[in-house]
């Protein structure tokens, strides 16, 4: 199998101007190859044992000289540097430029003088890797953040199928993946497909925006991915997707986002003894359904894994978001959690019905990702069949003042100090209409509870303080059930009854007294 997918990515590789490579290409390569049983990593070249055996520092120690990056000195509004196999990066994936009138592809072959090894310190010389047949993956470069002659990176596509976008002043957090498999299902071990290979379409002058194609491969299924990037004050990602599937999956994750959250405002208590109020790259997840209801859930990080799901039916979108963006909530220069972006995936037709499902991991350290979000449908797809879809990732920091104006700001948790498994709860609301109220407004809260919660001392009120308002209730459950309680809260306005904000969406463990 080998020589045969190697043979095949060759011959696209070759064909000089007789076509123009296109989208329609790879799918042709991963529907074939869907055909094809799974070889994994056998089938990507064995690297030599220093590179497979090197730590992080190591990996950081080889330096990409400016000179390598493609193109450097062609007037071009993109520039890539391609990235070192190495370290975690085991499977080196093909790189191909498509150029030209005609879309000709020719293959970048791996080139040791892109790279500076002198602080490198291994067992054999590096000369010797000249035999390097891919790459780890690309960053891409494009002026952003300041004039024409500062080159910022705004993306990055590196290891089995994470890619990472920035917009203006944001700094890396959150990750996006092409494909989750299996992850939401906690007896089944999950997939990690990797793409195998990139096409890079070379930009004219002027170009607003960089277009990349991939193949991706794993144990279950292969896939096509178009990739059309526009950079600006929120980065977009036009996203075109082709699946093909060799079996049949427990869960299939569409659209997939990965995060990061240590402990915030809601949390219990910090794991350890840290000097930061908060620590994380985002704090909720935000699910927009077709009916215009908004619903926030707040990010947790228990002592085991969490599994939620919201049902929906052709949802308009769903994302990760990093809403608190104020620096002394965070006090950290060395990590600006503030400026991490908040990743949304605006879906694009008909995904039919499923749930928006978000894991979360329990972690001890912020160098983890413990956060999973993705799009899971309620029919997965059979060995034999393909499934496409298509979304708009958005990277942005400023998305959710048009999107849900009317927002939950702030979750707070605390134990009632009279009977000590009683749970108070405060959440504060702010937006436009909101503030615009007085006090004397009829505005009252709707909270729900699962069967096994009992609401009480249900308040809310204009805090005076900020301008929003804030509702205050306890929870009791019943001691018998240790089931999650689900929570349900938003603010409507009498006599009316218009709804004036998203949904708060809460899940509270009882046995563990979060």
């Amino acid at each position: 199998m080998k020589g045969l997918i190697h043979g095949f990515l060759l011959n696209f590789a070759t064909l000089g101007s007789a076509f123009a490579f296109q989208f329609d290409d790879v799918e042709s390569l991963a529907r074939d190859l869907a055909q094809k049983p799974y070889r994994g990593k056998e089938d990507g070249a064995t690297l030599p044992k220093s590179l497979e055996l090197m730590n992080y520092d190591q990996y950081r120690a080889i330096k990409n000289r400016p000179e390598g990056r493609l193109w450097q000195e062609e007037g071009l509004p993109f520039r890539l540097e391609l990235l070192h196999s190495g370290y975690l990066f085991k499977r080196p994936v093909k790189l191909h430029e498509v150029s030209g009138e005609n879309g000709e592809v020719s293959e970048i072959g791996f080139d040791p003088q892109r790279y500076d090894y002198a602080d490198l310190i291994v067992d054999d010389d590096p000369k010797s890797w000249s035999s390097l047949t891919g790459y780890a993956g690309f960053r891409i470069q494009h002026p952003l953040n300041g004039g024409s002659e500062q080159w910022d990176e705004i993306g990055s596509f590196v290891g089995a199928s994470y890619f990472r976008v920035l917009g203006q002043d944001q700094r890396y957090g959150l990750s996006a993946r092409g494909l989750a498999i299996n992850v939401a299902n906690s007896g089944t071990l999950e997939e990690f497909p990797d793409f195998i290979a990139y096409w890079l379409v070379k930009p004219k002058p002027g170009d607003r925006g960089l277009t990349i194609y991939a193949l991706l491969e794993g144990p279950s299924v292969t896939g096509a991915y178009e990739f059309q990037i526009v950079p600006g004050v929120s980065t977009e990602v036009d996203v075109r997707v082709s699946l093909f599937f060799r079996n049949q999956v427990a869960s299939l994750g569409m659209a997939p986002l990965t995060s990061m959250f240590l402990y915030g405002e809601n949390s219990r208590e910090r794991p350890f003894r840290d000097w930061r109020p908060e620590v994380h790259d985002s704090d909720g997840l935000l699910v927009a359904t077709r009916t215009g209801e908004l619903v926030w859930r707040p990010l947790l990080n228990m002592e085991q894994i969490r599994f939620s799901a919201f049902e929906v039916e052709n949802p308009r979108g769903f994302g990760l978001m990093q809403r608190d963006r104020n620096f002394t909530h965070y006090q950290d220069l060395d990590n600006p959690y503030h400026l991490t972006p908040s990743y949304w995936v605006e879906c694009q037709g008909d995904w039919g019905k499923g749930k928006v499902r978000l894991i979360e991991l329990p972690t001890p350290y912020e160098t983890y990702d413990n956060i999973v979000a993705f799009f899971e449908p309620d029919e997965m797809p059979e060995a034999g069949e393909a499934l496409s879809f298509s979304y708009v990732l958005k990277s942005t920091m400023h998305l959710e003042e048009g999107l849900s104006p009317e927002r939950v700001v702030a979750t707070r948790v605390g134990v009632d100090p009279i009977y000590g498994d009683t749970r108070r709860f405060v959440v504060d609301f702010d937006g436009p209409t909101l503030r615009s109220m007085d006090k004397t407004s009829a505005v009252y809260a709707v909270i729900d509870s699962g069967p096994n919660g009992y609401i009480t001392e249900n308040r809310c009120f204009k805090n005076e303080q900020t301008g929003g308002w804030r509702v205050a209730f306890k929870l009791d459950t019943d001691d018998h059930n240790q089931d999650p309680v689900e929570l349900r809260c938003f603010l409507k306005l009498q006599p009316e009854g218009q709804t004036l904000t998203e949904t708060w969406s809460y899940q509270w463990l009882p046995e563990n007294k979060n």
